[in-house]
Parts: structure tokens; C-alpha cells; sequence
């Protein structure tokens, strides 16, 4: 669990440091009406049985970060206007009842909102079946 609690505290690092890059890069002048919305998450895998952890960082609004399907993800959290846990069923399919558990995470911001996200799921394929393309990386 020691590195559970490290990818978490990293995690949560990052989203500091980017959230105050975010605000350091807006103007001073600019009217709030007129500044974009922050949207970045930073994600983690960890599986409980085999395999390592992961991470990665998703920004939307403009869509960038290091996830590897950082559109579909976007489009994916904007399907629940960055409620995480409304997220349900995104990818229809069937699983195997293979028992191997992992645990996602995400923190950041969802349109200046701040997200907090974290869930256990029985498999890989349990998932991305209700997560879609968000922890699919």
C-alpha cells in the first residue's frame, strides 16, 4: 500500500503545480468572463494483483496531457460534466468474472470545479467497461 499513498501524493503534487501554472498564465487583466476554464485530471491505474502502476495526465479545453486518448477521455468526463462517479455503462460489453481488482484515481479540476475520484473495480475489463476511455491507458 506504501506505493499506493506515493502515486497518490505525486499525483497530487502535479495537480497543485498545474493548477498554479494555470492561474500564473492568465492575465491580470482578463476579465473573468473572459478567462478559460481550467480542466486537467491526473489519473492513476494501480492494479492490486499483477502489473504496475500508471499514471497520466489528461487536460481538456484545450485537449492535450500525456493520456493516450486524451479526445475520447474528454468527451468521456464532459458526458458527466466532470462528475466521475456519474460514469456508468460507457462502453457496453461483456466481461469475464475474473477477479482481479484495480484501483483507479483522479484528482484535478473539471471547469475550475474541483474533482476527486476514486474506485475499485473487479478487472480491467470492468473498467473500461464503465469508464470508457478515461483510466484507458
Amino acid at each position: 500500500m506504501p506505493l499506493a499513498k506515493r502515486v497518490a501524493a505525486l499525483i497530487a503534487a502535479a495537480v497543485l503545480g498545474t493548477a498554479a501554472l494555470a492561474v500564473a498564465a492568465t492575465p491580470a487583466h482578463a476579465a473573468p468572463a473572459e478567462r478559460a476554464t481550467t480542466s486537467v485530471l491526473l489519473l492513476s491505474v494501480v492494479p492490486h494483483t499483477t502489473g504496475a502502476p500508471r499514471a497520466a495526465a489528461l487536460r481538456c479545453e484545450p485537449t492535450g496531457g500525456t493520456h493516450p486518448r486524451a479526445a475520447s477521455a474528454c468527451q468521456d468526463v464532459a458526458t458527466v460534466d466532470g462528475n466521475l462517479a456519474a460514469l456508468s455503462d460507457v462502453d457496453p460489453g461483456f466481461c469475464t468474472l475474473e477477479y482481479a481488482p484495480v484501483t483507479v484515481r483522479a484528482i484535478g479540476l473539471w471547469r475550475d470545479r474541483p474533482v476527486s475520484y476514486t474506485e475499485t473495480f473487479g478487472n480491467r475489463c470492468a473498467l473500461l467497461r464503465e469508464t470508457g476511455a478515461l483510466f484507458a491507458f
